[in-house]
């Protein structure tokens, strides 16, 4: 590919990084961040310090951002074929793979630099996510349903870490939260997937939008189904039930709606918009933790 890259540490540098890591798209980090946030507010009742709830933020800009990079670097040589990738950064030439892997690493040591202030158990499960983050993309060209495999480091890890970080233990209810974030993340993903399910076709990579084809939308319907029943364990074993089981009904109900509309069929336009509103969904549920806390409700 032609280099186009600028000089390095110039603005224009600067800013083809954060196009590389999607700074302009946040949604992103905030549904990385969201599973999490459940975790730390199941495991203080509501009211995490905000040291926890700031280190859980900053991982999952982190995080995300070394999981964009790394994307890109492994899917550079398809990238040039799908509309809506053709212009990123490396496959452009305006950052080169040498360059793209140093911005990798230097998100996973920041990354890491968080794990100092966090236990030895959450040490070992956040190498788990790593490895999953790194080998993700790889899973596009063989696996069916690679958003299932991105729900570990998405949706599972997170919510994991954060209630071994708080609890310095693991317990069922870490792992229903953690079950539910990696199915609420592959329910969304799966979305997301809509809008290149034609050029994906065509560049023949694997997406659970090619497998399912017109069944896509029984298929998201089937992992935010069961998204909710593993939230409905959670509060169940974990005692919550003021605020909680009101906002799973809304969350399944709303992801219901969603498969709905993916059954009239999505333009890649509604597609991006209805992943989007995915935020509001996990803020919802987010919600539901939070009104535990004795001083709220």
């Amino acid at each position: 590919m032609t280099s186009n890259a600028p000089p390095l540490f110039s603005i224009r540098w600067f800013s083809v990084v954060l196009e590389l890591i999607r700074f302009d798209r946040p949604a992103g980090t905030v549904l990385l961040f969201l599973p999490g946030a459940w975790a730390l507010l199941a495991a203080w009742n509501g009211a995490p310090p905000p040291k926890l709830l700031l280190i859980f933020f900053l991982g999952a800009f982190f995080m995300r951002s070394a999981g964009c990079v790394i994307n890109d670097i492994l899917d550079r040589h398809v990238d040039g074929a799908v509309e809506r990738t053709k212009n990123r950064p490396i496959v452009s030439g305006r950052i080169s793979v040498g360059m793209a892997i140093a911005v990798f690493i230097f998100f996973c040591l920041l990354s890491a630099s968080l794990l100092l202030f966090l236990n030895y158990l959450t040490l070992k499960v956040a190498l788990a996510g790593l490895l999953a983050t790194i080998v993700y993309p790889l899973f596009k060209r063989f696996f069916p349903i690679p958003q299932l495999f991105m729900g570990l480091p998405f949706g599972m890890v997170a919510p994991v870490m954060a209630w071994t970080a708080s609890r310095n233990e693991l317990s069922w209810g870490a792992v229903f939260i953690g079950l539910a974030g990696l199915f609420w993340s592959t329910a969304y993903d799966l979305v997301y997937a809509i809008s290149d399910r034609d050029d994906d076709i065509k560049a023949g990579v694997r997406s659970g939008a090619v497998t399912f084809g017109d069944r896509l939308w029984l298929v998201i319907l089937f992992f935010g189904l069961l998204s909710g029943v593993f939230l409905s364990l959670a509060s169940f074993w974990l005692g919550i039930f003021k605020a909680l089981p009101f906002a799973i009904v809304l969350f399944v109900l709303l992801i219901s709606y969603q498969s709905y509309k993916v059954k009239e069929g999505l333009t890649p336009l509604h597609a991006q918009k209805l992943f989007k509103s995915h935020v509001f969904l996990g803020v919802i549920v987010a919600m539901g933790f939070l009104l535990e806390a004795p001083v709220l409700l």
